[in-house]
């Protein structure tokens, strides 16, 4: 099966994708019998304004890898058409998928909110890693896919490679999940674990994560519980049927935390982390994050590191708990992968 593609977002994830369908390929076509063709890229370039290069016959992915390094804009591929809007390239494709990978926006979800509306009116299905649209758009783009019998898939929306939403909608089927909750967040399990580890502060142990990359120059999105709070809404929503909005989760970060009294929790041999719950009590969602201790009964006591891990409580199934390693480009652009095989799986 053929799909053809346009990829809106060329930063570190969609080149991340580029990269992984060339070293994919054969692979793909001899196991699943399945040929991806990029047909249109967009990026926003040096000026920060959307450029596209569109070609019915496809665009190659080493050519446009080596645009974007040389010349900052995929806008430059030789013989393409070309365009200053990613709307109109979706709208006028006539591309089977769109695989939207623009930066997350927690103000208003755009550009990638209009992107993957424009989408699914234009009848292409839709995997995104972009946690913004479906933090404030998330009702209204589940029903326009439905109303257009298309797909929309955002498992690498939730903490990457682990596969939360995937669990929730295959592997659980059946089910009724009473409960989520889960560390969802990398960056703050790295520094609570290095607390515990090494008895240091927080603010050392911040500095820390920041040497290695794995926390902004700005995390107070991670510290303050909101990253977590945003994951955790979406799958509530998603694997739930919930219609929450993020004013419905009561949201405590970890930035108050002490070294002593991590260490408190150690001596103890318990240890404190960042958990997002959703919880269905008597018919009624209650949703927060918080920091909790937990003892060494609990699984959550020994998910160290980067990782993160999920636990659901269903009523068929029992529970059943889903743990894995750290975010990055490269894993978002597989779980990304997943989500389109997945569709191809559905619509072949």
């Amino acid at each position: 099966m053929k799909m053809s593609v346009v990829l809106v977002g060329f930063g570190n994830v969609g080149q991340s994708f580029a990269s992984l369908l060339l070293q994919k390929q054969t692979f793909l076509r001899e196991r699943f019998d399945v040929e991806l063709l990029i047909v249109g890229a967009a990026d926003s370039g040096i000026e920060k304004n959307f450029h596209s290069a569109y070609s019915a016959n496809g665009l190659n992915s080493v050519t446009l890898l080596d645009l974007k390094k040389n010349h900052s804009t995929v806008a430059a591929y030789p013989g393409a058409g070309c365009t200053d809007s990613a709307i109109e390239l979706i709208e006028n494709s006539n591309s089977d998928l769109l695989l939207e990978t623009t930066p997350t926006n927690l103000e208003n979800g755009e550009p990638g909110l209009s992107h993957v509306r424009a989408a699914l009116k234009a009848g292409m299905h839709v995997v995104t890693s972009n946690k913004g649209p479906l933090v404030f758009g998330w009702k209204e783009l589940r029903e326009l896919a439905r109303s257009q019998g298309k797909e929309f898939r955002f498992g690498a929306s939730v903490a990457g490679a682990l596969p939360i939403i995937p669990m929730g909608h295959y592997s659980l089927m059946g089910s009724e999940v009473s409960s989520i909750q889960g560390i969802l967040n990398g960056t703050t399990n790295y520094i609570l674990s290095q607390m515990e580890r090494k008895g240091i502060t927080m603010k050392d142990a911040l500095s820390e994560a920041q040497r290695m990359g794995i926390a902004e120059a700005n995390p107070k999105l991670d510290l303050e519980g909101y990253d977590t709070a945003f994951k955790l809404l979406i799958a509530a929503n998603a694997i739930m049927d919930a219609d929450a909005k993020l004013s419905d989760i009561e949201i405590r970060g970890i930035e108050k935390i002490s070294a002593e009294q991590v260490g408190s929790a150690r001596e103890r041999g318990n240890a404190y982390k960042l958990i997002g719950r959703a919880d269905r009590i008597n018919g009624r969602l209650e949703m927060r994050v918080g920091v909790e201790e937990v003892d060494g009964n609990h699984p959550f006591r020994w998910v160290n590191g980067t990782w993160k891990s999920v636990l659901f409580k269903t009523d068929l199934l029992g529970e059943v708990l889903v743990t894995g390693g750290a975010s990055s480009p490269k894993l978002t652009a597989g779980a990304m992968l997943r989500d389109v095989l997945n569709i191809m799986n559905e619509i072949s």
